[in-house]
């Protein structure tokens, strides 16, 4: 089999239950980007900015970005508790922080905002955009 990532050769025994759903990245590539779930919340005026992500990596690989959004999907299913109570919840990729300061004014009136993204984003590059926040709502 070939890896969708990295293109390598990898050996796999098929078997029954992987019979119809073969791996499609190799051993490698399967440790490298394994998901997991990582939390940081930050402080700002009137509220809270809570940032998720799956793969501890920043990428700004959008193709790689595809072949892994289904590590997306328990952080997501997270989120739903969150937007139900009031919550903004943004998917953040690299499309969307690069163009962060023209939609941001429009979730910052709800003050419990969850940035989820599939690879780290570091909060830091939008502190100057929670700055500029008031006090109150």
């Amino acid at each position: 089999m070939t890896c969708e990532i990295c293109g390598a050769a990898f050996a796999h025994r098929v078997d029954f239950a992987s019979l119809h759903r073969p791996p499609r990245f190799c051993p490698r590539c399967r440790r490298r980007y394994a998901a997991g779930r990582h939390v940081c919340a930050v402080p700002v005026p009137g509220g809270l900015a809570r940032f998720s992500w799956a793969i501890d990596l920043e990428c700004a690989d959008h193709h790689l970005s595809v072949l892994l959004y289904d590590g997306l999907a328990p952080l997501l299913r997270e989120t739903e508790d969150a937007a139900s109570g009031g919550a903004a919840v943004v998917l953040l990729e690299q499309a969307e922080t690069a163009t962060f300061a023209d939609w941001f004014a429009a979730v910052a009136a709800f003050r419990d905002v969850r940035f989820v993204s599939l690879f780290f984003v570091d909060p830091e590059r939008f502190e100057s955009a929670f700055s500029k926040l008031p006090d109150s709502p």
